[in-house]
């Protein structure tokens, strides 16, 4: 098939070959492979992606070495070969926004025909090779195979809305490839009903205030009010309709909904949990390009609604799903060779984090919110274990009646002392004396009620623990690796306003609920967190134990080419002794 030129670069651009410093080779089929797999050339035959493949680059960046910068001019969309590459960016201050590895691709900028300028900069965090289709070549690509111009208007489109948006929810080495909201119809389809019923008020009271009564300030004042609450009505649309997103990471699939003041949710899955993604439309969804993306998974369906070029979409993530299982065969292919080094050479083993194990990150709240979250302990962490509890405005709830009551007590009893109700001071104090320790109880008992329901998260296991005082303790666990899918939901203005809710995670046929929680998008994140280190840490049990027997296979074999192994044959012959012939029968077998 051939070989590429591979050009290494003393600085961040693109060099002429007169200025080539040394020349390596990246394996044409390799080229063509990656290619094929990302879904902009999907629908491209072996001939056409030949004919792509003969107008690829391929460039050498050494560590640290930057690949372009930030606000420069898009000259290329790239594809990583082998290394990683960090993608940062700098706004009140610099922050990473990627890490990139093989077969991922950046510098969407240049995916359009519009003067723009590049919104990251783009590092070689290791020694890295990248292939690159420069902007000249993309646009005679777009205009020799039309077929590959949705697929990068997707990209773009997704890469633009995902570095305007803000994601703490995201661990440190997650990837947004895709994000999504719904198709731009149905914002009109949400804004038309408004549109008529402001038409059917604003036009009579226009009509009233400029002909009929054009020097009386009442009908100018209600139009003016109407006005004002139909452009507030128009605007909350508008937002309620850029609140929900379709988001697809290297790890997982998110459905975000928010309806601004009264809910929010977040669905999300592993891409290991994924069976399958089909698609869902109608005669008028076909027409425009829209449908509902259904994401079968272990537990049920997680359902990607009117979305747009939703065909374009499941290539997408299908191609995010092969990338992973690459990713996961590259690692394993790395550690086999660690292995092997560690025992033929006896080189000490590396410690540290597996690859793609994230360290955690907290997200926080409100200052307010921080504080009494702290006061009332609604988050614990104590020895490696963490320890949730209900929102305090729950609290408030079960203890409001006995803390009104004793209020209601204590100002009567103040009142009665001041002889401002006829009641004698005597009668008072003893209905003080009486009341006062019983409403107590009643107080401390809902108190330790609410403290008494934990739900907990351990490295193996998630626990739901109910506690009534002086009564029955029921605890619920499951193992953490077992978990299919975690959602949760903020059902209302309450909810939204003090920031709780309640979180559902999936566990075989049943599920666990952690009601009521602080920040429940924080939970949901640290219960993904968690999970996902278990799963990577049992995958890398298990493949070090194959490896190590591989690498016990290995050694023994190195060791016996090398003449070290104790069971040879001619190693212990004593010595004087011949050995026997393959036809010379063994006396001792004939002594008696």
């Amino acid at each position: 098939m051939g070989i590429f030129k591979l050009r290494r670069t003393d600085n961040g651009t693109s060099c002429p070959r007169s200025d080539i410093l040394s020349i390596m080779q990246v394996d044409r089929v390799e080229v063509l492979e990656i290619l094929r797999q990302c879904h902009i050339f999907h629908r491209l035959t072996d001939e056409q992606l030949e004919s792509v493949t003969d107008r690829v680059e391929a460039f050498l960046y050494e560590e640290k070495q930057a690949i372009f910068e930030q606000g420069s001019v898009p000259d290329g969309f790239f594809f990583v070969v082998s290394g990683r590459v960090r993608l940062s960016r700098t706004r009140k201050k610099a922050e990473d926004f990627a890490f990139l590895e093989s077969h991922d691709y950046f510098g969407e900028e240049a995916l359009t025909e519009k003067s723009v300028r590049r919104r990251m900069t783009a590092t070689a965090h290791s020694d890295v090779i990248v292939l690159r289709l420069s902007r000249n070549v993309l646009t005679a690509l777009r205009q020799e195979f039309p077929q590959i111009a949705l697929p990068m208007r997707v990209v773009l489109n997704s890469y633009l809305l995902a570095t305007d948006l803000k994601m703490d929810w995201r661990a440190p080495r997650e990837i947004i490839h895709f994000i999504a909201r719904r198709h731009w119809t149905f914002l009109i389809l949400k804004l038309l009903p408004a549109m008529a019923i402001g038409a059917l008020f604003i036009g009579p009271l226009a009509y009233l205030s400029i002909v009929v009564f054009p020097d009386t300030l009442l009908p100018v004042t209600l139009l003016g009010v109407m006005m004002a609450g139909f452009l507030i009505w128009f605007g909350w649309l508008v937002l309620d309709w850029t609140n929900d997103y379709a988001i697809v990471t290297n790890r997982r699939l998110v459905k975000l909904e928010k309806v601004l003041l009264i809910y929010e949710s977040r669905q999300e899955v592993p891409l290991d949990a994924i069976l399958a993604d089909d698609l869902k439309t109608d005669q008028i969804g076909r027409l425009l390009d829209y449908g509902d993306i259904l994401v079968r998974t272990y537990t049920g369906v997680i359902v990607l609604n009117r979305l747009a070029h939703p065909q374009q979409v499941i290539n997408l993530i299908n191609e995010v799903r092969g990338r992973k299982k690459f990713h996961r065969r590259t690692e394993q292919l790395d550690q086999i060779d660690r292995t092997i080094r560690e025992r033929i050479e006896h080189l000490p083993t590396e410690k540290g984090l597996p690859h793609g194990v994230d360290v955690p990150v907290h997200v926080k709240a409100g200052v307010l919110q921080e504080w009494m979250s702290e006061l009332f302990l609604l988050r614990l962490e104590e020895d490696g274990n963490i320890i949730y509890r209900t929102h305090w405005f729950l609290l408030l709830k079960k203890i409001g009646l006995p803390l009104f009551l004793s209020f209601i007590l204590l100002i009567g009893t103040l009142l009665i002392w001041l002889n401002l109700i006829p009641i004698g001071i005597s009668t008072g104090t003893l209905l003080f004396i009486i009341l006062g320790p019983l409403l107590f109880l009643w107080l401390l008992y809902q108190y330790v009620d609410w403290r008494n329901d934990r739900y907990i998260i351990t490295p193996e296991l998630i626990m739901d623990v109910f506690k009534k005082p002086l009564g029955t303790e029921e605890k619920k666990s499951a193992p953490l690796r077992n978990i299919l899918s975690i959602d949760y939901e903020r059902k209302n203005l309450i909810g939204l306003i003090f920031n709780f809710g309640t979180v559902f995670i999936r566990v075989g046929e049943s599920t666990f609920t952690f009601d009521n929680v602080v920040n429940p998008a924080e939970v949901q994140r640290e219960l993904f967190q968690s999970f996902m280190e278990l799963k990577q840490r049992d995958e890398a049990r298990q493949e070090q134990e194959r490896h190590d027997q591989m690498a016990d296979w290995i050694e023994r074999y190195h060791n016996y080419i090398e003449g070290a192994t104790p069971e040879n044959p001619l190693d212990e012959i004593p010595e004087g002794e011949e050995p026997l012939a393959d036809d010379q029968p063994d006396e001792s077998e004939n002594t008696p």
